[in-house]
């Protein structure tokens, strides 16, 4: 018998949706790219994989808990990256932060600053 598929929910309430909106509008293949490959994580996730169980190049982690999935198969892309936060105990992945490579550094603080957050809320 095959192992139990495990749902992940996406959770996005701590993403800003002026970046997210504003990022889309300037880089429409870049992002629809990162979701894609987002969807490819969570595939994996739900299919029992657990986080570093599994390798795909577009996707580490950046410590404290972020992890980057970076876009892939955009022809002349800015290289993008949009951050998330998997909670593997409640099978929840946060949508944290979108960005560049110009932004990176930035967006990493955010980002693990808003992993900061959740996880003192879920205490």
């Amino acid at each position: 018998m095959g192992q139990e598929r495990i749902e992940w929910q996406i959770e996005n309430a701590y993403a800003s949706p002026n970046k997210f909106k504003r990022f889309a509008g300037k880089h429409p293949a870049e992002f629809d790219s990162l979701f894609a490959n987002l969807n490819k994580v969570k595939r994996l996730l739900e299919c029992g994989h657990k986080i570093g169980g599994f390798r795909v190049a577009f996707f580490r982690s950046e410590g404290e808990g972020v992890y980057r999935v970076g876009q892939t198969g955009v022809h002349s892309a800015k290289e993008s990256r949009l951050y998330v936060f998997p909670d593997e105990q409640n099978h929840l992945m946060y949508i944290l932060n979108v960005g560049d490579k110009d932004s990176q550094s930035r967006d990493i603080d955010e980002s693990k600053q808003i992993v900061r957050r959740i996880k003192e809320v879920s205490r």
